[in-house]
């Protein structure tokens, strides 16, 4: 592991890393847009470091944090919607545009909007906002965000873990191997998403939206 890593990784107690993560990843409840990945992964890699001996709580810690971090913005876009839409700070965070587009995937396909979203990076927030919105039944969001993160939580813990233990012990080989797969892998990421551009601007075709019409029913708040 690299220097830098480790001092990083190393730097936090064991009794203050679950208390830290819980924290950050709380912080989505207030609108702050910050990507559960990039927390939980990082502490999987301080577990890597730590041993094993702290893997429940900070299990515990980032499933609570990302489950109700999700209600929590839930609940204020459920009944804050209408005097926050029309903020600036908040068209930032979930672009009209993009919850039209979220709007109609509700339209379609329900409370498993929900479901997708949890594995398709960026959508997170938008999707939670508009939930809130159309003032989705509590138990149906909540319901479908724990068992969604049932899976994903360990597993981005893992991850980290993983890669942690990868840097820490990897041969050159090994190292020169997982590059080469690395970079094979963004090379055909980029491919895939140049042609399905292309397609998609020569087709002429939209990503399917609600009606502009439904953000009508949110009026500005008049001064």
């Amino acid at each position: 592991m690299g220097d830098w890593i480790k001092g990083l990784v190393l730097g936090v107690s064991p009794f203050w890393a679950p208390w830290l993560v819980f924290a950050l990843l709380l912080l989505s409840g207030f609108g702050i847009a910050l990507g559960e990945e990039i927390i939980i992964i990082p502490a999987g890699m301080w577990l890597h470091a730590h041993g094993g001996s702290s893997w429940w709580p900070v299990i515990l810690a980032s499933y609570a944090g990302v489950v109700m971090g999700d209600i929590l913005w839930f609940l204020i876009c459920s009944t804050f919607g209408n005097r926050l839409l029309h903020k600036k700070w908040f068209k930032r965070i979930a672009h009209p545009k993009r919850m039209l587009q979220a709007k109609y995937q509700f339209d379609v396909r329900g409370v498993w909007v929900v479901v997708l979203a949890r594995f398709i990076p960026g959508s997170r927030t938008t999707t939670i906002t508009v939930a809130g919105l159309m003032h989705m039944k509590f138990w149906k969001f909540t319901l479908a965000t724990a068992i969604c993160c049932l899976l994903t939580t360990p597993a981005q813990l893992f991850a980290g873990w993983w890669i942690a233990k990868t840097f820490e012990e990897s041969k050159t080989t090994v190292e020169t191997i997982t590059k080469l797969l690395a970079l094979v892998v963004v090379v055909l990421a980029f491919v895939l998403a140049y042609r399905l551009w292309a397609k998609h601007r020569k087709s002429g075709e939209r990503i399917p939206r609600a009606r502009a019409s439904w953000l009508q029913h949110f009026p500005p708040k008049k001064k």
